[in-house]
């Protein structure tokens, strides 16, 4: 590499690095077919310099201004996620709870199989919301599988068994669905970093 290409290289880490990622070789290969044709001298060098000058400082504020926007957005969906895990939990434990103030309740006046199964899944669906919103906190690759799979038996469990309270199914129908909403939209993905 001649010293013209090592100026003219320095002279690229005036651009951000995306652009020089995506540029700085067809940059430097013009730069240097120019050289082979006999440019230089002062006014080649003032071109090459007011090029750098005029064009790399809005090319920086873009940069900078999508990286902004960028850790922003990804703070933003940090902290959706961290309100559905925490939401998660403290439902699943009100579920929990709720089924076994059931279960004192129905076994007072005689416990059935039905009561038995109603509050086993009622407190399997209790679990399952406690350790979705567990791995939802956890920021794992794999953090969708179980969230899905604890609004799914939530829905079907308090949809479908009549005999709970109108507190438990309000909460037992309308967080599954929020969860479902924010799996599908609110990208429940876990948080990237930006290099």
């Amino acid at each position: 590499m001649s010293a013209a290409e090592r100026v003219f290289g320095l002279l690229l880490r005036a651009y951000p690095a995306e652009f020089r990622a995506a540029y700085s070789r067809e940059m430097m290969m013009v730069f240097r077919d120019q050289r082979r044709a006999g440019a230089g001298g002062v006014r080649f060098w003032a071109e090459c310099g007011w090029d750098v000058v005029r064009s790399a400082p809005p090319l920086r504020v873009e940069s900078w201004q999508s990286r902004w926007q960028m850790d922003n957005q990804l703070t933003e969906g940090a902290a959706m996620r961290k309100t559905m895990a925490v939401l998660s939990i403290v439902i699943g434990a009100i579920e929990t709870l709720n089924a076994l103030v059931e279960f004192r309740a129905a076994s007072a006046v005689g416990l059935d199989t039905t009561a038995l199964v109603i509050v086993t899944l009622g407190v399997l669906v209790g679990v399952l919301l406690i350790a979705s919103g567990i791995v939802l906190a956890s920021r794992s690759p794999k953090s969708q599988v179980l969230p899905l799979v604890a609004a799914i038996a939530c829905l079907a469990v308090f949809a479908l068994i009549p005999r709970m309270s109108i507190f438990s199914k309000m909460l037992g129908i309308g967080f599954p669905i929020a969860l479902l909403l924010f799996l599908r939209f609110g990208r429940g993905q876990p948080t990237r970093t930006v290099a």
